[in-house]
């Protein structure tokens, strides 16, 4: 069971994701703006964290570089209209997947399911 963080302005879509992600048996919260997603990043409160890259506001590759600054072990996935303006970026290197909206659900949970392993193998942080 993975703990993940569903932030999107679309108040449906983030709905729907978030029943998906119950429904495989992760633990599983949403929200509407990334300041929310920052705050909890940093408090290290999430195994995954799925985000609108094209919402209004705080987004965008910005965004990216800021939650790996503050959880830099926790896989991304972004969601995007246009995913070819986020792939141009040296940030898109950051993401564990990129979906174009709209979302479809299996591609979406095959997304987390790869990202999760991959996430499980990436060097923890030491601890002295």
């Amino acid at each position: 069971m993975a703990r993940v963080m569903i932030c999107d302005d679309d108040k449906a879509l983030a709905a729907e994701l978030l029943v998906a992600m119950r429904t495989a048996g992760h633990e599983a919260t949403t929200c509407h703006h990334t300041m929310d997603v920052l705050r909890e990043a940093a408090e290290g409160r999430f195994d995954l964290v799925v985000f609108g890259l094209d919402m209004p506001g705080f987004g965008g590759t910005r965004a990216i570089e800021v939650i790996n600054e503050l959880a830099p072990h926790v896989p991304l996935i972004g969601l995007h209209k246009r995913p070819s303006e986020i792939m141009r970026t040296p940030a898109q290197a950051r993401l564990a997947a990129i979906l174009p909206r709209p979302v479809a659900i299996n591609t979406f949970m095959y997304a987390v399911a790869r990202a999760l392993e991959v996430g499980m193998r990436a060097p923890s942080a030491q601890t002295f």
